[in-house]
């Protein structure tokens, strides 16, 4: 059974001594950078350890009532040769970069009582394993920091939180942030302990865990990508209310789609190749795949605006049909057949071999030799006319609603 105690405690722990309260601080100066892709942080931050050294304590009457000195601190943990007393070894465990050499050096303070109070500024770089990145570009980002002694366990040295909470936020005139696209929302702190490993039962290790907060600004993704988007869309859209013959038809969705898609490549590069999918990266794919729908409607409506065959199979299609029909005869026709083919290689018939020889002519929409064309051709326009009158009326109102999905679910997350 693992025995925990509380921060600062020797309850439940079988120690010859007590050991060690240290209680740590952390003041966010200011937010510097938050990489989402390399899930990582750069904080400007001032770092505050407080500790009772025993054999720093004095009597202030016996040196003309000094009750206070300082002691330099090199190397961070006194570990230098010119480190004038010992300090404990609190170490970022999620560390990009150790707090050793990311803070400045700086004097410890030390009280008669033997109370050593040491603080330093300087960049804390931990390595995020973020919460909340899935509703980007809507996300409160979530960074847990983790400082712990890395050499003394809690048989020797516990964490305590400095001032009951650990947390302070400020400090001069010049912290906090502005033109950012991260800034600080709030920090957190509280304590625990890892169980002991098997070969020292005894000694569990102490942490405390920092919560960190980033609000990001979104107002620029909605600007630049949200709004151009629907925009986009909606000029897709537009496509269903010109006639066919104009060509910019087909131009113009292609284009909405292509800006769609080049909107989407921008937002990509500001996120993780990750397979989880964020709120804008299924804005983005809903508003591609009506831009797809825009272009391949065009497609269709052309194709039956055009269109003057008696049905859709292909004429290679019905070359195989008419001579698998013509092996199924008799040798008597089939070798009358294969007469009459002899100056048909391709085993079309003369209406077929017409046909071919029409769609070879340079001709406009209009320009029809037959009664048959034409009467088939009216058929397949009023096929087209039918695709445009339903993209006109039920693709928008889909839209929307989709559209309206997606920025609930938004709001309710």
């Amino acid at each position: 059974t693992n025995n925990i105690s509380e921060p600062g405690s020797t309850q439940g722990n079988e120690y010859p001594f007590d050991p060690l309260l240290v209680e740590a601080g952390l003041n966010f100066h200011r937010v510097l950078d938050v990489d989402v892709v390399k899930s990582a942080v750069d904080l400007l931050v001032w770092i505050r350890l407080v500790w009772t050294d025993d054999r720093l304590a004095w009597n202030p009457d016996e040196y003309n009532g000094l009750d206070k000195v300082f002691f330099w601190i090199e190397a961070g943990a006194g570990a230098s040769e010119t480190s004038e007393i010992w300090t404990p070894d609190v170490e970022l465990w999620n560390q990009m970069e150790s707090i050793q050499s990311s803070f400045a050096n700086g004097f410890a303070q030390v009280d008669s009582n033997g109370r050593v109070y040491w603080s330093r500024p300087g960049h804390l770089l931990p390595i995020c394993k973020f919460e909340g990145l899935e509703r980007f570009p809507f996300d409160n980002l979530v960074c847990t920091i983790e400082l712990g002694s890395w050499s003394y366990s809690g048989k020797y040295l516990r964490l305590g939180l400095l001032d009951g909470d650990g947390v302070s936020i400020g400090g001069s005139n010049t912290s906090g942030e502005a033109f950012q696209e991260f800034t600080l929302k709030s920090v957190s702190a509280s304590a625990f302990a890892y169980p002991p490993y098997p070969a020292d039962p005894l000694a569990d290790w102490p942490v405390l865990f920092y919560k960190v907060v980033f609000d990001r600004s979104w107002q620029p993704y909605v600007r630049g990508h949200l709004v151009s988007q629907i925009i986009f869309n909606i000029i897709g859209f537009a496509c269903f209310w010109l006639p066919i013959q104009s060509g910019e038809r087909l131009g113009l969705s292609i284009t909405a789609m292509l800006a769609a898609v080049a909107s989407d490549l921008v937002v990509v590069s500001e996120l993780p190749q990750a397979p989880e999918l964020t709120w804008m990266q299924k804005f983005s794919m809903m508003s591609q795949v009506f831009a797809a729908y825009c272009v391949l409607e065009g497609v269709l409506v052309s194709f039956f605006f055009y269109q003057t065959a008696r049905d859709l199979v292909p004429a290679y299609l019905q070359s195989v049909f008419n001579s698998v029909a013509r092996m199924r005869q008799s040798r008597r026709e089939r070798r009358k057949r294969q007469g009459k083919a002899a100056g048909n290689p391709h085993g079309l018939d003369g209406s077929d071999l017409n046909a071919s020889a029409r769609s070879l002519q340079p001709r406009d929409a209009d320009d029809f030799q037959t009664e048959e064309d034409i009467d088939n051709n009216k058929k397949w326009k009023l096929w087209g006319e039918y695709i445009d009158d339903f993209s006109r009326v039920v693709i928008p109102v889909i839209y929307v609603i989709v559209l309206s999905v997606l920025f609930a679910l938004q709001s309710l997350d």
